[in-house]
């Protein structure tokens, strides 16, 4: 089985070590959540690469141990209202992990220029068929994935990265690769696609396109 760790560092804020207050499911939770934080504590893993890390099967274990953690002012929930967001919102929670308890709301290039606090390993070390960056670490093509497809994923992928700093899922996205990969779109087509889409989004201040919106323009 892939181990879900596809990094070396959580950076914990001290003053969680010693809270009596907090359980080993509170600290867990917050390692985890920290794995992915930026400089100013921004993150949104998925909830099930949450349960991954932390080793809970139920979804509920994590949301009652981030309950704790919002109290006990670890972590804040963002909205989207507070960042002139679309009526649609994000599609995934997003969080502030608390270093200190009293830190003010991450601004909006915070939010969305998020660059990973922990070290991270050079890309030009990594295999042709693994991708590395915010959100859910490293993402390995299938072999059963057509060429065509894959490339298309992986380059919308790197166009995201590119362009926010943030990376996507491939197992969320290769299935509209391979429409594009059908309709005769290239990875070069996508990539120049995926940039001018991120940029119309930073500028009305919307979240992070999916493929799927990518694809809405090109098909």
């Amino acid at each position: 089985m892939k181990s879900p760790f596809s990094r070396k560092w959580s950076v914990l804020p001290a003053r969680a070590v010693g809270d009596r207050e907090l359980k080993e499911r509170e600290l867990r939770v917050l390692g985890a959540l920290c794995i992915f934080a930026n400089r100013a504590g921004v993150c949104w893993p998925a909830m099930q690469t949450m349960c991954d890390i932390t080793g809970y099967a139920e979804r509920v274990t994590v949301h009652n141990a981030m309950k704790i953690l919002k109290r006990r002012k670890y972590v804040r929930q963002l909205s989207p209202k507070d960042y002139q967001e679309t009526a649609s919102g994000w599609h995934s929670n997003r969080y502030q992990v608390l270093w200190d308890g009293d830190e003010p709301l991450p601004t909006y290039e915070e939010i969305h220029i998020a660059t990973p606090l922990q070290v991270r390993d050079d890309d030009d070390d990594a295999p042709a068929n693994v991708i590395g960056g915010m959100g859910d670490g490293h993402l390995v093509s299938r072999a059963s994935d057509q060429p065509e497809a894959a490339a298309i994923a992986h380059a919308y992928i790197r166009a995201v990265q590119q362009a926010t700093g943030q990376v996507r899922l491939y197992d969320n996205e290769i299935a509209h690769a391979r429409r594009l990969a059908v309709a005769g779109y290239t990875a070069a087509d996508v990539s120049a696609a995926t940039l001018n889409v991120c940029d119309k989004a930073i500028e009305r201040r919307a979240g992070v396109p999916s493929l799927y919106d990518v694809a809405q323009g090109m098909l």
